[in-house]
C-alpha cells in the first residue's frame, strides 16, 4: 500500500503543530508530508490539474485517487491513523458543507491567530523519513 501524502503550508505555525502531532500518532507509518510549494506538489498539479494556488487547506493524496481537501482530507487522515482515531469518523454524519465551512473559517484565520514562521521548520530527526 502506498503512503498517504499530506501537503501542508510549511510556514504556518498551526499546520506545523498538527504535522508534528500526526508524525507521533502515525504508528502504522502510513503518512508522508510535504509542503504545498514543494516539487511534488508542482508535479501533482501537472498530473491531476489540481490548482494548489486555490488551496487554503491541507491536501491529502493516497496516490491512487483524486486529492482530497478540507474535511474530506481530515477524514482520510483519521482513517489512515486507525485505532482510536477512527472514533472521530462519527463526524461524517454531519454534512460536508458544514464541516468545510468550519474548516475554512479556521484556515482563513490561522495565520492571524497562531502566526507564521519566517522559514519552514525542519522535522524532528526521528521523523525525517516521513518528509518528502
Amino acid at each position: 500500500m502506498k503512503p498517504i501524502i499530506v501537503f501542508f503550508d510549511g510556514y504556518c505555525v498551526l499546520c506545523n503543530f498538527w504535522v508534528k502531532k500526526l508524525c507521533k500518532w502515525d504508528k502504522k507509518d502510513r503518512l508522508r508530508f510535504t509542503t504545498l510549494d514543494s516539487k511534488m506538489a508542482f508535479d501533482l498539479k501537472a498530473k491531476s490539474g489540481f490548482d494548489l494556488k486555490e488551496v487554503d487547506s491541507i491536501l491529502v493524496w493516497d496516490q491512487q485517487n483524486k486529492p482530497l481537501v478540507e474535511a474530506a482530507g481530515v477524514f482520510k487522515i483519521l482513517e489512515a491513523l486507525g485505532d482510536f482515531w477512527r472514533v472521530f469518523l462519527i463526524f461524517k454524519i454531519l454534512p460536508l458543507t458544514v464541516l468545510n465551512r468550519i474548516y475554512r473559517g479556521i484556515a482563513k484565520n490561522r495565520v492571524r491567530w497562531f502566526g507564521k514562521n519566517t522559514s519552514c521548520p525542519l522535522p524532528d530527526t526521528s521523523f525525517q523519513h516521513k518528509f518528502i
